[in-house]
């Protein structure tokens, strides 16, 4: 975790609030989850960490202080204000030590919601309604063919498939996140069956005071227990939908890669028939042109009356030979493998070893 203050600073705040050292290792590794350390010496320390932000706090039972470190993971101008606004509304709970883990919940619904609300939703939405895969009011209308005009873009297409492939995996980190909530609800309740005892001994209006607003405290746990599970209902729902519509443009993008195929195989089946007219036109005039540059040769004296001259049979000593070599070089390069296995054959059958030679 990159901090922009210098480590002496921030060595010196977590010895302010009487913070035990070994939480240093779950910022700099930012570590998700709840956590709490409670070295002699040390006031209880307890951390939180999200994707989003982290949290770090510690609670003066003699004073009912509360210290409270804020510590921002995202570059997301958003988060501190709103953390901010959160504490000034649910200020009354100050006094209790289980204050930041209600505090944390909160925060945690709020930036979620808008996470998957905005962009994340707007994505989902936008690539279902291009495609024709959303939600309908009425099933029937499921079953009807899609009029579709123009033909999907495969580039359009691989990036929705990876829009929406974020988005799931946005949604499952955040169930994974909410999860984490619960713990933190199971802390608070531990401590309002604690009554505090495991701070010591508080003084009388301290007491008083920290039960009061822990009774209070206790009375708002189930309606943001019903928010969380509700939250944690539509996050399984949101990434259902983005897991269907990521198998519906992966089917597209494979309609589309076989379209392309299907002109790539027409296209070679034109180049196909227009090598087969440039063979017929050469066939053609073969004959014609192979007798005129036959009948021009200066060995032909067409006009005397020995036509074929004494030495026209070099012609054919070097034409001959030469045709048949070219002819046998070509059969060996595209036939190789056949001719090595023949051979090779051959001498096996007349029981000669010979080693055997991948030729590739």
């Amino acid at each position: 975790m990159s901090l922009t203050i210098s480590r002496a600073v921030f060595n010196e705040l977590l010895y302010c609030m009487k913070a035990d050292p070994s939480v240093k290792y779950m910022i700099c590794r930012n570590y998700d989850g709840f956590h709490e350390y409670h070295g002699r010496g040390f006031l209880l320390t307890r951390f939180i960490g999200t994707s989003v932000y982290a949290l770090v706090w510690t609670f003066d039972p003699t004073t009912l202080t509360t210290r409270m470190l804020f510590l921002q993971r995202q570059n997301r101008q958003d988060t501190f204000p709103l953390f901010v606004d959160l504490v000034r509304a649910h200020r009354a709970y100050i006094f209790t030590p289980s204050f930041p883990c209600y505090l944390s919940c909160h925060f945690l619904l709020h930036i979620s919601d808008h996470d998957a609300g905005g962009w994340e939703l707007g994505v989902i939405r936008h690539v279902e309604e291009q495609t024709g895969f959303g939600l309908h009011p009425f099933g029937w209308r499921g079953v009807e063919p899609l009029k579709l005009v123009e033909k999907f873009n495969i580039n359009q297409l691989t990036s929705w498939l990876q829009a929406v492939n974020e988005v799931a995996m946005n949604a499952s980190n955040r169930s994974r996140h909410q999860n984490n909530s619960y713990v933190l609800l199971e802390v608070i309740k531990a401590e309002h069956k604690n009554g505090g005892r495991h701070y010591g001994i508080l003084p009388g209006k301290a007491l008083q005071l920290h039960q009061e607003k822990m009774e209070e405290l206790i009375e708002a746990l189930p309606a943001l227990e019903r928010h969380i599970a509700a939250y944690i209902d539509f996050e399984v729902y949101f990434k259902q939908r983005a897991d269907r519509l990521s198998s519906v443009l992966f089917a597209l993008m494979t309609h589309e890669d076989a379209n392309a195929s299907i002109g790539l195989a027409a296209a070679t089946r034109n180049d196909s028939a227009s090598m087969k007219t440039i063979a017929i036109m050469t066939m053609a005039f073969l004959p014609a042109t192979f007798f005129a540059a036959l009948f021009s040769m200066p060995s032909l004296r067409w006009d005397q009356p020995a036509v074929v001259q004494d030495r026209f049979w070099v012609y054919w000593a070097f034409t001959v030979p030469t045709t048949i070599a070219v002819f046998l070089v070509w059969l060996l390069i595209t036939k190789r493998k056949w001719i090595f296995r023949g051979i090779g054959g051959l001498l096996m059958k007349h029981g000669v070893g010979v080693q055997h030679v991948n030729m590739k």
